[in-house]
């Protein structure tokens, strides 16, 4: 079996045309997706990158597999082996071309072929993806295989469409859709964080929430385009209908909503990702599938679709029977985590989301537990309108951290009390010192940048003037 995984890292869900943006943004993938099966809800069990990679690979989530956030791995158990681990067992030749192996070293195992472009992590551009892809397929014809290609497009910086693309979405278009801000400008921290973050990413700090959202389109455009080259030179080359592609994400984007932007919570817009499997001959085309699916189950169902058995010990729950419509999609609810600049659990089910923060960091305006009505106003909380609803998704979320931990400790708590990551980005760390008032206020900042430096480094703060010359 040949099977191809292709991943458009930062690409959440509603901004493809398949799924009903009303800006021509993937024309090629809504064409492929039209030749297979498009799961509608599908969501990454763990944000941001390092996790949802890590669970999609390993077919379990973080909770049993270790990783949370962009934090070392405490604890990675890669048992059973990982997806590329299996298809090598099973006489496939196996290659990433992805620089995710920078940070996240635990998944170097089970791939004979890595081919990181760029060399660095986020290096490369979408049209060297392809032309690498190309040039190894190229070469293997006629033996079974799993590549996994890895784009980094639409991730910021929002730099990379070519004009050709970049024009095809003017920023004035996007007034009625993009965030009004109002609750990013109102922390202080996360308004400064922004202002850096485009300052480095740009060279632009004061870019709108609607300038940035047209870039994203436009880059998704472009590596749509990227993706369309490669379906292309499958179908020339003879190989379009004997090779499973899969389209997805590791998670989505924020550019506004909830107050943050970038992927650094866990609500909808990050969690929900796109998934078309196109498998012909095998799965039935023009098909939309509507119950809830999740990023890890892809480990089982490229197993079975490729003839191999299906490990014991998984989260992944294959969907090969909903797919060819032989039963419903398997999970009732599903639990997405992220622990970056805040720690939340977010459960789906039905057309509610109940988001649980269990550690805020620097988000103060968000309550512990927020509802949220899928087809309703997406950042309006429900909670005090439906004590009921929340009551009941509440005891289900209690009930799958029960069965997950077997009654121990939440591992995703331990994690949030390590929530240092963005202490290592500069444009985070001058945004707090901008503002150092404001973090000695927040217990939750002030606590994480004393453990990350030390008590008596912050009465002094010599470091950060150092720093700052360095």
């Amino acid at each position: 079996m040949k099977t191809i995984l292709i991943s458009l890292d930062t690409l959440r869900a509603d901004h493809l045309g398949c799924y009903g943006w009303r800006f021509d943004t993937t024309p090629r993938i809504d064409a492929w997706a039209k030749q297979g099966v498009l799961f509608e809800r599908c969501y990454a069990t763990d944000v941001p990158t390092p996790p949802s990679y890590t669970a999609m690979l390993t077919g379990r989530y973080g909770m049993h597999n270790g990783v949370f956030g962009f934090q070392d791995p405490a604890r990675f158990v890669p048992d059973p082996p990982m997806l590329q681990q299996q298809f090598a067992a099973n006489g496939h030749e196996t290659c990433a071309i992805s620089n995710l192996f920078y940070p996240c070293p635990w998944l170097l195992p089970g791939w004979q072929t890595i081919m990181p472009p760029g060399l660095r992590f986020q290096g490369g551009r979408a049209p060297d993806v392809t032309d690498t892809a190309i040039d190894w397929l190229s070469r293997r014809k006629d033996r079974d295989f799993f590549l996994f290609v890895h784009y980094w497009e639409p991730h910021q910086p929002f730099t990379k469409a070519p004009p050709e693309h970049r024009e095809l979405f003017p920023t004035e278009e996007y007034a009625d859709v993009a965030s009004d801000m109002k609750l990013l400008d109102a922390n202080p921290i996360m308004k400064s964080f922004r202002r850096n973050y485009h300052r480095f990413g740009e060279n632009e700090p004061n870019l709108s929430s609607a300038e940035v959202m047209a870039r994203y389109d436009s880059q998704t455009h472009f590596v749509d385009a990227a993706v369309g080259r490669l379906f292309d030179w499958l179908e020339d080359a003879g190989l379009a209908e004997e090779t499973v592609v899969v389209v997805t994400s590791d998670h989505g984007e924020a550019f506004g909503e909830y107050g943050s932007f970038d992927h650094y919570t866990c609500y909808e817009n990050i969690a929900h990702v796109p998934l078309v499997i196109r498998a012909p001959g095998i799965l039935p085309e023009r098909t939309r599938i509507g119950g809830l699916v999740c990023g890890a189950d892809l480990y089982a169902t490229l197993l079975e679709l490729a003839g191999i058995d299906v490990p014991d010990g998984l989260d992944s729950r294959s969907l090969f029977a909903c797919a060819r419509g032989d039963s419903d999609a398997p999970h009732e609810s599903v639990v997405a985590d992220g622990n970056s600049l805040c720690t939340q659990r977010m459960l789906v089910q039905g057309n509610w989301s109940l988001v649980h923060t269990i550690n805020p960091g620097v988000f103060t305006h968000v309550e512990p537990w927020e509802l949220f009505a899928l087809d309703g106003d997406p950042e309006q909380d429900l909670s005090a309108q439906n004590p009921e609803v929340v009551a009941d998704l509440k005891h289900k979320m209690e009930c799958w951290v029960h069965t997950m931990t077997g009654g121990g400790i939440d591992p995703l708590v331990l994690a949030s009390q390590k929530q240092m990551w963005a202490f290592g980005l500069r444009c985070f760390v001058e945004a707090v010192f901008e503002h150092l008032d404001v973090a000695k206020a927040n217990p939750h900042v002030w606590e994480a940048l004393r453990h990350k430096m030390g008590a008596g480094a912050l009465d002094k703060l010599p470091w950060y003037e150092e720093w700052k010359q360095g």
